[in-house]
């Protein structure tokens, strides 16, 4: 029934029946309860994780297949989380001689009045 109702519009008439629909559609989707969409914001591609992390694809691939950096693998296609990423570089970070030396003593002396209670 529709196609005979649309077939016996005219031009102008046709028009403003899509002006009415098209502003009843845009008016219905900004009424509609807004969702964030970090999910997608924080997944990429091997190509943009492989930029990202300023490596070649190839080596990211080696990465991946060694497990030795965080993805996704549905099917056959690799996702990287952004937030992943970053806190796998971080975990990397190399410690001042400084700390470390900070680290022993603090080490040293707990275990010291560790002994000492016994």
């Amino acid at each position: 029934m529709a196609v005979t109702f649309l077939t016996n519009l005219n031009e102008d008439e046709f028009k403003g029946f899509l002006k009415l629909a098209l502003k009843e559609l845009l008016n219905d989707i900004q009424n509609l309860p807004s969702t964030p969409l970090n999910i997608d914001a924080d997944l990429m591609t091997v190509s943009e994780a492989a930029e990202f992390l300023k490596l070649k694809v190839s080596t990211l691939y080696d990465k991946t297949s060694l497990k030795e950096i965080p993805h996704f693998k549905k099917g056959k296609i690799l996702y990287f989380s952004k937030t992943e990423l970053q806190d796998w570089i971080n975990s990397g970070k190399i410690r001042l001689k400084s700390n470390l030396q900070d680290e022993a003593a603090h080490y040293l002396l707990s275990k010291k009045s560790h002994k000492q209670k016994r």
